[in-house]
């Protein structure tokens, strides 16, 4: 019989392929297009991250509302994303007041994928896991930043301050909320060992890291204060989840070819990244600091290790073949020096010494080349 979630693991995988190479690329153009620096960032968030976020909350609520796999059409809002994500950075090579264009392509696919999840969560039998609240709230965060950066365009004397709410709520309420509850489930997955308090803890912190995120996203743009307390709620719950990683499962995470090390990583680097984002918005740190730190601390630990572990379960869902077997042992290898590559390139990028975004694409260079050795497997072994 055909498989019906084939078509949502193939998505994944070329998004999840796709989203390295485009931070690669845009690590490499660093050095020749240091003036376009909003576009390359663009490269990274909008048409790396937004997409293969997207996909994964796709290939993710079925399993999260005990409902069956996603249509066709459903699935191709991810590339409709990644379109629009492409065209940003396009326009923000040439010509930024076409924003608004990709700002609104990615406005519908988002706003359908929030009302296809809701329509999951409400016609399933029982009630929906909790961690797809944090889906909710994350697609509605990209959402309010996108509306955002489209009235902006129409306010040009309050672009500065809009575009620094975009950025922030954009990366604490989407990417933020969606990796915080995404973490909270997979890494006891990818580690091995099983934290009781886990649904206890996606019920509790979504709202008050929510607001938080708003708050800071709020003080970043208009009043410095609001960043306080929003960092308050968002370092207390990661403080409680850090704690244990390095307590109690230490020998399950941390290790140099444990395939947890680099999500676990992510945990202390997300908070290291929140002081920074506070400085930032204190006016202390500049953004040319603020968001490496952002990328080399948690968004590439995070990226690379979740498809460390999702990759061969794409490719082999049955996770009973030599291929696959061989697959998880090639991308694990190392996975420990690759995050704490990451890690070190956030701090020379902190302290201002030199090397940093050399050392980050070094290790980005080193999965490629891990995933592409993985994927390898399914052709070099029999299935």
């Amino acid at each position: 019989m055909p498989d019906p979630s084939r078509p949502a693991r193939r998505v994944m995988l070329v998004l999840g392929m796709a989203a390295p190479m485009l931070f690669l690329a845009a690590l490499v153009l660093v050095f020749l297009l240091q003036q376009y620096a909003p576009a390359l960032v663009h490269v990274i968030l909008a048409a790396g991250v937004m997409p293969l976020i997207m996909a994964a909350m796709i290939y993710f609520t079925p399993v999260l509302t005990h409902s069956r796999a996603p249509s066709w059409p459903v699935l191709l809002l991810p590339g409709l994303a990644l379109l629009a994500g492409v065209a940003a950075a396009m326009s923000l090579f040439w010509r930024r007041d076409l924003i608004m264009l990709p700002a609104l392509s990615a406005m519908f696919a988002a706003g359908i994928l929030l009302g296809w999840i809701g329509w999951r969560a409400r016609t399933m039998l029982g009630r929906p896991h909790p961690g797809l609240r944090w889906y909710l709230l994350a697609l509605a965060s990209l959402l309010f930043g996108l509306l955002a950066i489209s009235i902006a365009t129409f306010w040009p004397e309050h672009w500065a301050a809009v575009r620094r709410f975009h950025l922030h709520i954009n990366i604490y309420g989407f990417i933020g909320l969606t990796a915080v509850g995404t973490l909270r489930v997979l890494l006891p997955t990818v580690a091995g060992y099983t934290d009781a308090a886990t649904r206890v803890r996606l019920q509790r912190d979504l709202y008050p890291m929510a607001i938080g995120a708003l708050l800071m996203a709020a003080g970043s743009a208009w009043w410095t204060w609001l960043v306080w307390p929003g960092l308050a709620l968002w370092l207390v719950p990661l403080m409680r989840f850090a704690v244990p990683l390095v307590l109690r499962w230490r020998e399950s995470v941390w290790g140099w070819h444990r395939p947890g090390a680099s999500l676990g990583l992510a945990v202390p680097g997300l908070m290291l990244v929140l002081a920074a984002g506070g400085l930032h918005a204190a006016g202390v740190l500049p953004a040319d600091v603020a968001l490496p730190l952002f990328f080399y601390l948690f968004l590439f630990p995070l990226v690379t290790g979740a498809i460390s572990y999702l990759l061969p379960v794409w490719i082999w869902p049955a996770r009973n073949t030599a291929a696959y077997e061989s697959a998880v042992r090639r991308l694990a290898w190392g996975s420990g020096a690759r995050a704490l590559g990451f890690f070190i390139a956030g701090v020379l990028a902190w302290t201002g010494l030199p090397g940093a975004v050399y050392l980050a694409g070094t290790a980005m260079a080193v999965f490629l080349a891990q995933a592409i050795w993985a994927l390898s497997a399914r052709f070099s072994m029999p299935v």
